[in-house]
């Protein structure tokens, strides 16, 4: 039974301690305005290797899983340019060089929010193929013909390689007539929430404005319930986006406009990114070596934390030591400790066992 517990308990540091702090990654999903629909350029293809793409479809010759240097198409094969390109353009703008920022997008236009829900998807791409409105489901075999099921395996990834910082969602012009549209868009971000095991406090949800100027602007109240029911959910202005005039409707947004609303996306997330950093530590040099100690003692009397509490400090372990800490067991105490050295001193972290 104790072996059993220690493998895992093992697997679980390891895993905590491969992730890197600085690859911040958001996970998108959405119809035809997050897939995006402005005409690909040549700058668009010019590429930054702080900008990745979590590769979420099965296309233009990647693996799905891996990331890859982010250039357009961001979702499915025939993704244009739209509100995720122009917002990690300017995430890697504004944030340390030492960030990265990927984007996972799972998008396809003209779908309802069903097309997400786990419990609703099944039975909506079954009524859309009995109806023989199946142009869109060469785009979902591309998420692997479930795209609630994409985004948590595009989730799952990112948990192991980087951090989660939120989810970013555009989609309603389908769902125009749907009265309870805001419980269910809740529904989606709960379920995603729970899957992933985060938390909702640190992992916002930032839902867009439909297109003011387009057939569907008068929906926005219900885009703005939609955030109000999510306690870290935060709409994003789409005043000032010009939408784009096509044959049978104004839906879309302009290059103009997808750039403008991106980087509103953008910025509203440096503002939630900026709230959560710690407060600045005001104390003196000296009083800096003097709880130097009291960190030591911490460290050693952390066997009243239980190893799930241990597990989650180690990032901030990682933060703060000069070399990368070490897994071992000590057979004597019959314990799994995490080792690492700080200001030439050895100092050891004990995730399992207890002092006798």
């Amino acid at each position: 039974m104790f072996g059993k517990s220690l493998f895992l308990t093992t697997a679980l540091c390891v895993a905590a301690l491969a992730q890197d702090p600085n690859l911040h990654i958001y996970l998108a999903y959405g119809q035809s305005n997050m897939s995006g629909q402005a005409t690909v350029t040549d700058s668009d293809r010019q590429t930054n290797p702080r900008f990745q793409v979590l590769r979420a479809g099965n296309h233009s010759g990647q693996t799905v899983g891996e990331f890859y240097p982010a250039a357009p198409p961001m979702g499915h094969s025939q993704s244009k340019v739209g509100i995720v390109d122009f917002f990690g353009r300017k995430m890697i703008k504004e944030l340390p060089d030492s960030i990265t920022v990927a984007v996972a997008n799972v998008a396809i236009g003209g779908q309802s929010i069903d097309l997400f829900d786990k419990d609703r998807n099944k039975s909506y791409v079954q009524n859309a193929k009995n109806k023989g409105d199946t142009w869109w489901i060469q785009y979902l075999d591309e998420y692997g013909g479930d795209a609630y099921k994409r985004i948590v395996e595009m989730g799952k990834i990112a948990k192991q390689k980087g951090v989660i910082k939120g989810f970013l969602f555009h989609q309603g012009e389908a769902d125009y007539q749907m009265n309870d549209w805001p419980k269910r868009v809740k529904k989606v971000y709960d379920d995603l929430i729970a899957e992933l095991e985060l938390d909702p406090e640190k992992t916002p949800i930032l839902i867009g404005e439909l297109a003011p100027t387009g057939d569907l602007g008068w929906r926005n109240d219900a885009v703005k319930q939609a955030a109000d029911l999510i306690p870290n959910g935060h709409l994003i202005s789409a005043q000032g986006c010009p939408a784009l005039k096509e044959a049978s409707y104004t839906l879309h947004f302009t290059r103009e406009g997808y750039q403008t609303f991106g980087e509103r996306y953008a910025e509203k997330m440096l503002e939630l990114l900026k709230a959560q950093e710690p407060e600045p530590d005001t104390t003196s040099k000296d009083t800096v070596k003097t709880d130097s100690v009291k960190t030591d003692s911490v460290v050693t009397d952390s066997t009243k934390q239980d190893s799930t509490d241990a597990i989650r400090s180690l990032p901030r372990l990682q933060a703060v030591k000069p070399q990368q800490p070490k897994l071992y067991y000590d057979k004597k105490e019959q314990a799994l400790f995490v080792r690492f050295k700080k200001n030439g001193r050895e100092f050891r972290y004990r995730v399992t066992g207890s002092k006798n």
